[in-house]
């Protein structure tokens, strides 16, 4: 059975951005190497290119306060038997796994959008403002890096990298002269 969500621009606008070119290997490589959830990322460059600014210290807390159990008791379990089943031997005949596969996958995707359902209910009240691409990107990247010290995450030039690469995608044709 099908879950059927409430329409969330958030959701949309991840769908795209994690489709385009690098963005879902530089993501996946975040989350594996250094923890960080891929939802929050996400979650900071649609609030700062939809022009709300930059999220504080105390709204990364309350985005990862929020979501930290669903993401450690859902979503991790959920990952782990979707890889375990990708990557492992189980004894279990290929064609049958090749069958179970796809619904782990929808199952998994489908708790990654209830997290984002409940960041979505967390944008700030603050207006839309309309203010150029340069400042929204700043606001993107000032918001990122909170979350990464939020984290406890120390940078090196591959998380930078990957950032990078998420800030590129979300604004093309922008230029950008790294994180700092």
């Amino acid at each position: 059975m099908k879950i059927e969500f409430q329409d969330s621009p958030f959701w949309d606008f991840s769908l795209s951005i994690y489709g385009r070119p690098g963005v879902a290997d530089a993501c996946l490589f975040l989350q594996d190497r250094y923890a960080l959830d891929v939802n929050v990322m996400l979650f900071c460059v649609w609030v700062g290119l939809t022009g709300r600014g930059p999220l504080g210290a105390h709204e990364i807390d309350a985005c990862v306060s929020r979501t930290s159990d669903w993401r450690k008791r859902v979503i991790e379990p959920l990952r782990l038997i979707r890889r375990a089943c990708r990557d492992e031997p189980l004894g279990v005949p290929e064609f049958l796994l090749q069958v179970f596969r796809p619904s782990m996958h929808d199952v998994e995707l489908d708790a990654e959008h209830v997290e984002q359902l409940v960041l979505a209910e967390l944008v700030p009240t603050r207006p839309v403002e309309d203010v150029a691409d340069d400042t929204r990107l700043d606001d993107v990247r000032r918001s990122l890096l909170r979350y990464v010290q939020h984290q406890g995450v120390s940078r090196d030039s591959r998380l930078d990298e990957c950032l990078a690469t998420i800030l590129h995608a979300a604004f093309p044709g922008v230029r950008s002269d790294g994180l700092d």
